[in-house]
């Protein structure tokens, strides 16, 4: 049985089931998830090497499991994902939160390293006024758990407008843009 995929309003589908979470968590599952939505419709040949590269293997099973937890669908032999992204909170139940914290890690761990190849291949390439454009935010403060979220629902209500347009409706002169944003409680 296939799951039915919950898109929120700028695209993202929205993980709910500990299956689907626990399987985005898999070696290369994110990254061939990252790779289908952020490219046009492949054949699993084509996402193959995708998946290896990462660590993962079987592309073909792995995509039909996708199809399983609504994650992507298949047109004949190409596959496209159901959102463009993916949005999911840890929850109260034990399995799931396993599974949540278990992605939340990859993807933290996937990303860790983005901001220094960034310096290596794009940095130099930059012209003066996307240099001055580009940087860091680094800020250290007290927080409540319910503030904290709703500082992370904030970032994403102003970024939408910028994250819901294709490329297509984009401004003249606009470049792709990658913002990582790390929210980073201390222990007790």
């Amino acid at each position: 049985m296939t799951a039915q995929p919950l898109v929120n309003e700028v695209g993202d589908l929205v993980v709910t089931s500990p299956g689907a979470l626990r399987l985005l968590a898999e070696p290369g599952s994110l990254e061939l998830f990252d790779h289908l939505s952020r490219r046009d419709p492949a054949t699993a040949g084509e996402l193959g090497p995708v998946l290896a590269a990462s660590g993962g293997t079987g592309a073909a099973d792995r995509l039909e499991r996708f199809a399983e937890f609504g994650l992507a669908t298949r047109d004949g032999e190409r596959w496209a994902t159901t959102g463009r992204g993916i949005y999911f909170e840890i929850p109260d139940d034990p399995e799931g939160a396993a599974a949540a914290r278990a992605l939340s890690n990859v993807m933290l761990g996937k990303y860790v390293d983005l901001p220094r190849r960034w310096i290596a291949d794009d940095e130099p390439r930059l012209d003066t006024d996307w240099a001055r454009a580009s940087g860091l935010l680094n800020a250290g403060f007290h927080a409540t758990a319910d503030e904290l979220r709703a500082i992370q629902e904030e970032l994403e209500r102003v970024l939408t407008p910028y994250t819901s347009r294709t490329a297509d409706e984009a401004p003249a002169g606009s470049r792709r843009v990658r913002v990582l944003s790390y929210f980073l409680p201390s222990a007790p």
